[in-house]
């Protein structure tokens, strides 16, 4: 299964940690407004500096521009490097150069490949700043209207302090997951067909795994526990599940575990005897997370425009000068004759597709 999933990192997050899928045997390409973050990424195989990008500075826009100008020579890397089924693209939802040229390159990939596109993506810490929580708001707003987009795992910067640690165990988690097929037994398993399954289903995904316990004692409650003390965005309490994948190496009592976290469309299990790993598919995006964000851009709203506009005001109004004004010669106008420039060539005709995806994604004057 493996083989079957690569991974476009784009920015300095999707690198930390595309870096370690990478060394798991995975194709990785890098994306990176940045050169000098893609000088970070030792032993990376595959990296692009997108052209004319000196880093995004958490500029949304800027950096959809870039991947615009640049998209041409992106898709040739993909295609040619990139030969899996699957296609997950990882990038923080508070930047810059991935929060704002993730979802479009991940709408462009599913117009213009054969590729399943999916997305691993971060939610800010609640210590970061105003402008990073309007980025993530606005990247959920652009991932939520694509069509046709595969899973989506969305890491939460608020679990832990170490955020390098919740990557490490997000790759660990992931990797169990594909990995459930090689776990054979007599008892059940779960095949490549059912993994690539809830790989395909649209809306949150998240992944817990537990060592097996010496006693097997409120096994499930330590599960639903799992998934609340996790590494993911809180679930939403809508009980929306489209599938539940369970390998268990202890017994779980299914009809609780759907009581609490919903009645799933259906349900894939098998049984190992090292670890329980749980995974939930075609969950709501995490909204609350969400409007909790847009609630703190909300209350920050007058004290930031007051802010900038008590820059731009001016207020140093009083003339203090008593000197005479000096006698100045005007230069004459300088005209250099310059020849006219030629007209360019017409730029190349691209699919009418990508230059809609392009218009959508391009913020429009309000």
């Amino acid at each position: 299964m493996k083989g079957s999933i690569g991974f476009i990192a784009v920015g300095q997050a999707g690198g930390n940690i595309g870096s370690m899928f990478e060394k798991k045997g995975h194709s990785v390409i890098y994306f990176n407004t940045s050169q000098e973050d893609l000088k970070t990424l030792t032993g990376a195989k595959h990296t692009h500096h997108i052209k004319g990008g000196e880093g995004c500075n958490k500029d949304r826009n800027k950096a959809k521009d870039l991947i615009i100008d640049d998209f041409e020579s992106i898709l040739q890397q993909v295609t040619e490097k990139l030969t899996e089924e699957f296609i997950f693209v990882i990038f923080s939802s508070g930047g810059g150069t991935g929060s704002g040229s993730s979802p479009m390159l991940i709408d462009l990939l599913i117009q213009n490949t054969e590729k399943r596109v999916g997305a691993i993506t971060i939610i800010p810490s609640e210590e970061e700043t105003i402008r990073t929580y309007v980025n993530s708001y606005e990247c959920f707003q652009e991932l939520e209207a694509i069509d046709d987009l595969c899973a989506t795992f969305v890491l939460d910067n608020n679990k832990q302090e170490d955020k390098l640690n919740i990557n490490s165990m997000f790759v660990s988690q992931f990797s169990a997951f594909i990995g459930l097929s090689e776990h054979t037994h007599v008892r059940g398993n779960i095949d490549q067909a059912e993994i690539k399954e809830m790989l395909s289903t649209r809306g949150a995904t998240v992944i817990t795994k537990m060592n097996k316990p010496e006693k097997s004692a409120d096994s499930t409650a330590n599960l639903i526990n799992s998934f609340k003390s996790g590494i993911f965005a809180p679930i939403e309490s809508d009980r929306v599940v489209q599938y539940i994948g369970l390998s268990y190496s202890v017994p779980i009592e299914m009809e609780a575990l759907c009581k609490e976290m919903g009645d799933p469309y259906d349900i894939y299990q098998g049984q190992n005897d090292t670890t329980t790993i749980c995974i939930l598919c075609g969950l709501s995006y995490p909204y609350t997370a969400i409007e909790k964000m847009k609630e703190k851009v909300q209350a920050s709203q007058i004290r930031v425009v007051k802010n900038i506009e008590a820059t731009q005001t001016a207020r140093l109004q009083d003339d203090i000068s008593f000197l005479p004004p000096k006698r100045t010669r005007t230069a004459p106008k300088v005209n250099p004759n310059l020849e006219d420039e030629p007209s360019s060539e017409s730029a190349p005709d691209r699919k009418q597709i990508n230059k809609n995806i392009f218009d959508k994604y391009k913020k429009q004057p309000k």
